[in-house]
């Protein structure tokens, strides 16, 4: 029994300060804009960043490693090179092979739009040729033909023959 009453001054004194209720204290919770939109919005650019930065960090780290620059190498006779076949790194040959367009056909189109704008040049200056010759004769447009039925010109000339006809006194003969 001596132990326990030698302990219980130290218990009392480990009871008191544990459990206090500080509620009448002044204390207010600060009112504070939420960080949850801004925080998961760093979440999913690390996310997204990360998702494509990885595997082409990889894929770049393999082709340079592994892969390595093209080298020049005789051409066999007969074999003729692909545009893309001359690119020395192999991601811009996969990139002009699969992605970009053939400078061929690029070059030819070119050259096709050209030629269309030649021909647009050619036609207005026609264009212009003929609204000068209209101002300097005197005519009208008429760039198109306006078919008449002949239905309609016999019926009238038949009418005119037949009004004169009538109004001939001396037919000739």
């Amino acid at each position: 029994m001596s132990l326990v009453s030698k302990l219980k001054p130290l218990l009392r004194i480990a009871t008191q300060n544990s459990a206090k209720r500080a509620m009448s204290e002044h204390r207010t919770f600060p009112l504070q804009p939420t960080r949850w939109q801004w925080k998961k919005f760093k979440d999913l650019v690390h996310y997204y960043v990360m998702l494509g930065a990885i595997p082409c960090g990889l894929f770049t780290f393999y082709m340079n490693v592994f892969e390595g620059p093209a080298t020049l190498s005789e051409i066999p006779e007969g074999y003729i090179p692909k545009y893309w076949e001359y690119y020395k790194n192999p991601v811009t040959r996969f990139l002009a092979k699969n992605f970009y367009p053939d400078p061929q056909q690029e070059y030819e189109k070119f050259c096709t739009y050209i030629f269309v704008e030649q021909e647009k040049i050619r036609l207005r200056e026609i264009e212009q040729k003929v609204l000068n010759h209209i101002a300097e004769r005197g005519d009208y447009q008429a760039y198109y033909y306006k078919p008449v039925a002949a239905k309609y010109q016999r019926m009238t000339r038949e009418g005119y023959e037949k009004i004169k006809d009538l109004h001939d006194i001396n037919p000739q003969e």
